[in-house]
């Protein structure tokens, strides 16, 4: 923590009636609300208010050095624990890049990072952190935006709108970031950006949020990301279905932002195609709770039942990977042929995961198909691969390109806003600048194009770019903040515990091919089950 130069505070304190306990002569606060008066990201340290550590720091010498971390939060031997005496873990607790702490003052842009490395997607989050790492220590090997190096305070949002709304706040208070690469899941995303995000002016760009609620939520241009909305996603769907000639179809989802807005994007595209007949006798949806527990399984379990009544041709799950596992194990048996989407796209579900069970009916295996937004492929997204591969020792994981992306992005605005004359740009003097990367220059996300783009952005208000990334085509709606993209499909390989790309079937725009899907030849290990 850092002392302010400041100290003849108990006259402003007492001048500003922010103080709620009686002071020393010399005290500045009490308690950690008697520091509002000075301006955010302060905490009462024996008697003065100070910064708070970049990082979080949940070492404690009394109860009011806890009051941040919720109702019954308190000190107990040294580490703020909660109401029931759990230790409070730290969500704010990594640095990349440059380190604000000991440049010098104006050389650094500190960004947010709010990516779920726990929790529901916990198995996304490393692989989007580290595509936000490679792509800042891309930038600042290139010498930074115009001179100022990126430091990134990454924060773990637990999947989980609660830790991510602490996070947030810990990252617009303390870190004073004014953009944010996150958050993950869709309804995380929403109720960050609407609790926090949003009043603060700050700019958030999500590498996996894929509702289509976030297309119409009323943003004021600061909510982006460099993922398809599931509208596009439940049209492939829907055709997949039209095209396998089903005539029933049951629908399972979470009970969130993205398995409601999923569902519905099905629902309306097969009950607007024409060719599907759509009634209570051959569409039926059913929900279960997005808090796991007992009720998620209760809930799975009556869907289930229904779903034997219904007697459908295929149904539609829309999960992430522990809810998805779940659910089909508790189908084992059963005979349903299931479609999958982009949230179970994982090899945890052939059992690679040591902590976590997979899916454990070879039928089931052996028969799902899945859709997920079009893989990035191509030139770039090889030369992003092998740095990736050379950097992390791994093949880049789902999500990874759109996180590195996404930091490049925020990049790119930062110039733009400089070009523009402003010196200290707030998220929508970004958001501005992310409107002027759609057309004009044509540029590569990357080292080679950098300087180039920061060139051509920082001369003026008015110079574009456009701008190719490495997960695809970034032809922004600056209206939605959100570009289009195709939509592949695939399977699990359960022999060799892979999952198993079938192609692109859909090219964003108009066409659909599922001929590569319906000819599929049978893994080895799994019969004609297709």
């Amino acid at each position: 923590m850092t002392r302010r130069p400041w100290l003849v505070a108990s006259f402003v304190a007492g001048a500003a009636g922010a103080c709620s306990a009686v002071l020393d002569f010399d005290d500045e606060c009490a308690v950690e609300d008697d520091c509002l008066a000075y301006g955010r990201g302060l905490t009462c340290d024996t008697g003065f208010c100070v910064t708070k550590a970049l990082l979080e720091d949940l070492g404690c010498a009394r109860a009011s050095d806890c009051s941040g971390f919720g109702v019954g939060a308190t000190c107990a031997d040294g580490q703020c624990v909660d109401a029931t005496g759990a230790a409070i873990t730290g969500l704010c607790d990594r640095l990349f890049g440059e380190d604000p702490r000991t440049a010098q003052p104006g050389t650094v842009i500190t960004l947010g990072a709010l990516l779920p490395r726990t929790g529901a997607l916990g198995a996304f989050g490393d692989g989007m952190e580290n595509g936000v790492r490679l792509a800042v220590a891309e930038i600042n090997q290139s010498g930074g935006v115009l001179g100022q190096k990126l430091g990134v305070v990454s924060c773990d949002s637990g999947t989980d709108p609660s830790k991510a709304e602490r996070a947030a706040r810990h990252l617009v208070d303390v870190a004073r970031v004014d953009a944010i690469v996150g958050a993950g899941a869709s309804g995380v995303t929403i109720e960050t950006f609407n609790r926090v995000a949003k009043d603060a002016r700050v700019l958030m760009m999500s590498p996996s949020a894929t509702s289509p609620a976030i297309s119409n939520l009323t943003d004021d241009g600061l909510l982006w990301r460099t993922v398809p909305s599931d509208a596009v996603q439940g049209r492939a769907i829907a055709e997949y279905v039209l095209v396998k000639n089903y005539s029933k179809i049951g629908i399972i989802n979470r009970n969130d932002a993205y398995g409601n807005g999923l569902a519905a994007a099905i629902q309306a595209q097969l009950c607007a195609s024409g060719r599907f007949t759509c009634s209570a006798e051959t569409l039926i949806n059913r929900t279960y709770s997005d808090q796991g527990g007992t009720l998620q399984v209760e809930e799975q379990s009556r869907a289930l039942s229904d779903m034997v009544g219904f007697s459908p041709d295929a149904i539609v799950l829309i999960s992430f990977v522990q809810d998805g596992i779940d659910l089909l194990n508790l189908a084992n048996g059963s005979g349903f042929s299931f479609i999958l989407t982009d949230g179970m796209r994982d090899t945890a579900l052939t059992g690679t995961d040591p902590n976590q069970a997979g899916v454990t009916d070879p039928a089931i295996l052996c028969s799902v198909v899945g859709t997920f937004p079009a893989s990035p492929s191509g030139e770039l997204f090889d030369a992003f691969a092998f740095t990736y591969d050379g950097q992390f020792r791994a093949t880049p994981p789902t999500y990874s390109a759109n996180a590195y992306d996404a930091a490049y992005l925020i990049a790119l605005a930062y110039a733009a806003a400089r070009g523009a004359g402003v010196t200290d740009p707030d998220g929508r003097a970004l958001a501005e600048g992310l409107a002027r990367l759609s057309k004009g220059t044509p540029i590569s996300l990357g080292v080679a194009d950098f300087g180039t783009a920061l060139s051509e952005l920082s001369v003026g208000a008015s110079t574009t770019v456009d701008v190719n990334g490495v997960s695809g085509p970034l032809d922004f709606d600056a209206a939605l903040g959100e570009a289009a993209s195709g939509i592949e499909m695939w399977r699990l390989d359960p022999g060799r515990q892979l999952v198993s790309n079938l192609g692109v079937v859909y090219d964003g725009q108009d066409v659909y091919d599922f001929d590569a899907v319906v000819s599929a030849e049978p893994l080895p290990g799994c019969g004609p089950t297709r």
